[in-house]
């Protein structure tokens, strides 16, 4: 056997054994996530010390003189509308949002053109001073490598969504040094699956970007983490509040971003122009509040080890006042970023405005209380984790982060309390994450994981139907009555000349009919049809067949060619819809897929 046929024959062997294959390709997406996510990082940095000598802003803002305060942001708006105009369509989602519409729209084949807007326009626009995080981005280039991977493998959809939860765990584990919360945040986040099949090459794929990234950058944490104490049991009543004032918080962010996407749309039409108005605003902003500008984590390690200097262009402030003004600053700079179009994650925005938060809140009640109260770092802390688990809905992810962060296991009880109150706070508002809100704006529905994904996948056009007879219009009474019981199909569909549906008959339409033989050579088809007819196209899913029968009482339903709607091809029955059902879930319960 020559060499060629050596390779091919373990390349197969390879192929069936899944587990082992998918665990191989975990640590390729892995690897290549990590030095994605690397990559990403340097290349913010590199743009930051092109405008401020520093490799972030807030290393940089007493120094950074003020005309690039205004000539960055909007250098920025100017590539970045000119990446929206000629590699975005208007409709196209990207970071999170777009790998979450790619899973559901395009059974997980991600766009590529992620790879440039995400890697090249977010470096532009965090380093020039957006307001926004390097995570979606990250989480978007891990999903477009190990799409990328999967789809040249030709595996199958299960698979390739599996891989590309892997990339999306690399992407966050590189980012802040947390293996535990790249997986949950792949498996709350993006795939909304546990199983054992899935949960193993991502855990791989976390492990492996986590080394590249220790490996790199060193085995530091994001922040610097103060240590913690519950002074006293009393003070979970101040970490519930602290989850309400973030939910509160969270809410306004995602309704403010909403608000000024639509005025931007409405008031400027030419996409190009909107980054470009927007980041000279930014800029404005910044001369006012520097600490707007771009992510901030350096500021928000300050904050909590307390050492924040509550200055701005060298004028003193009251620590409240301060925090007060510059989580004005932030929500306004966010929000804005994100309406204009900026690409970039919200991930890093909302670990800051918690911190300001938490900083705030815990400042004026240790000043009430300073014998039963922990100092503001803590309460920072806390707050970190509250807004970011509501702003994303992912309390599970953001609970586990914050833990792997700080390592003191004490911090947990009240950070339980505080995501868990801050999420359901959010969750009030009729919103859910910032990530399924751009996503139903586009008529996209999320929910019900790799199970709906199933159904998706399987169109009408699959499903087994029955013909259903045809009369033409003008059939007299009589011969109906023949047609409809020696069809035994419970229908009868009645047609006009070219063969098109007028309506359809039933036993309940044909039953006032029945006695009066009167009318047998009188009355025709098309007056005793009903013309209001739900039907379903042959090209929609499964997942719709099912949605009708749940909320109709009807037991068939007829399958309306997908080129022209008026013209039946059967009807669908019931039984057949969730016989299929039944089926597609043993089916990938045979193969490891539930």
């Amino acid at each position: 056997m020559d060499p060629k046929q050596l390779i091919g024959a373990g390349h197969r062997w390879l192929i069936r054994q899944e587990a082992l294959y998918l665990s191989l390709l975990a640590m390729l997406v892995g690897l290549l996530s990590g030095y994605a996510a690397l990559l990403l990082r340097l290349g913010i940095e590199w743009v930051s010390i092109f405008w401020t000598g520093e490799i972030a802003w807030d290393r940089a803002l007493d120094t950074i003189p003020w005309y690039i305060f205004l000539l960055a942001p909007t250098t920025a708006g100017i590539i970045v509308g000119l990446i929206n105009t000629h590699l975005m369509t208007g409709s196209e989602l990207r970071g999170v949002a777009g790998v979450l519409a790619d899973l559901v729209e395009r059974r997980g084949r991600i766009n590529r053109k992620q790879l440039v807007t995400e890697t090249f326009g977010s470096a532009i626009s965090v380093g020039s001073g957006a307001s926004l995080g390097r995570e979606g981005p990250t989480v978007a280039l891990g999903a477009v490598i190990a799409s990328e991977v999967g789809h040249r493998l030709s595996l199958s959809e299960h698979q390739v969504r599996t891989l590309i939860g892997c990339g999306v765990a690399a992407g966050i584990a590189a980012s802040f040094n947390t293996p535990i919360a790249g997986v949950l945040f792949a498996l709350e986040v993006i795939l909304a699956d546990y199983a054992v099949a899935t949960f193993s090459p991502i855990v791989i794929s976390s492990v492996i970007a986590t080394v590249i990234s220790r490996s790199e950058l060193g085995n530091f944490p994001a922040f610097l983490i103060p240590e913690y104490h519950l002074v006293s049991t009393w003070e979970i009543g101040v970490y519930v509040g602290i989850g309400l004032a973030c939910g509160l918080i969270a809410a306004a962010l995602i309704g403010l971003m909403g608000r000024l996407r639509m005025l931007l749309v409405h008031f400027i039409p030419d996409r190009r122009l909107r980054p470009v108005l927007a980041g000279f605003c930014i800029g404005l902003l910044g001369l006012a509040i520097p600490y707007a500008m771009s992510i901030g984590y350096g500021t928000v390690g300050s904050i909590l080890l307390e050492k924040i200097n509550p200055e701005l262009f060298g004028i003193g402030f009251p620590l409240g006042v301060f925090l007060a003004i510059v989580l004005l600053g932030k929500l306004l700079a966010t929000a804005l970023s994100f309406a204009a179009g900026f690409p970039g994650g919200l991930l890093g925005p909302a670990l800051f405005l918690g911190a300001v938060v938490g900083a705030l809140f815990g400042s004026v009640v240790h000043d009430i209380a300073p014998s039963f109260t922990e100092s503001y770092g803590a309460y920072a802390l806390v707050a970190c984790g509250a807004l970011t688990a509501a702003a994303l809905q992912a309390p599970i992810t953001i609970i586990l982060m914050v833990f792997e962060l700080s390592a003191d296991y004490r911090i947990m009880l009240p950070l339980m309390a505080a995501c868990i109150v801050a999420t359901l706070v959010k969750r009030s508002f009729g919103h859910q994450s910032v990530f399924t809100e751009a996503l139903e704006e586009r008529g996209i529905e999320m929910g019900g994981g790799l199970e709906k994904s199933w159904m998706r996948s399987v169109k009408v056009s699959r499903i087994q139907w029955r013909p259903i007879p045809s009369v033409p219009d003008n059939t007299h009474l009589a011969e109906l009555k023949q047609t409809y019981v020696a069809s035994g199909k419970g229908c009868v569909q009645v047609v006009d000349d070219k063969q098109e549906m007028l309506g359809l008959i039933t036993f309940t339409d044909l039953q006032p009919w029945l006695l009066d033989i009167s009318m047998d050579h009188i009355a025709v088809a098309a007056e005793i049809c009903n013309r209001k007819v739900l039907c379903i196209s042959e090209d929609d899913s499964l997942l719709d067949a099912i949605a009708i029968f749940d909320r109709e009482v009807f037991e068939q339903l007829p399958v309306t060619a997908a080129d022209n709607p008026r013209r039946v091809l059967g009807v669908l029955s019931r039984q057949s819809v969730f016989s299929t059902y039944h089926q597609l879930i043993v089916k990938h319960g045979e193969h490891g897929e539930d």
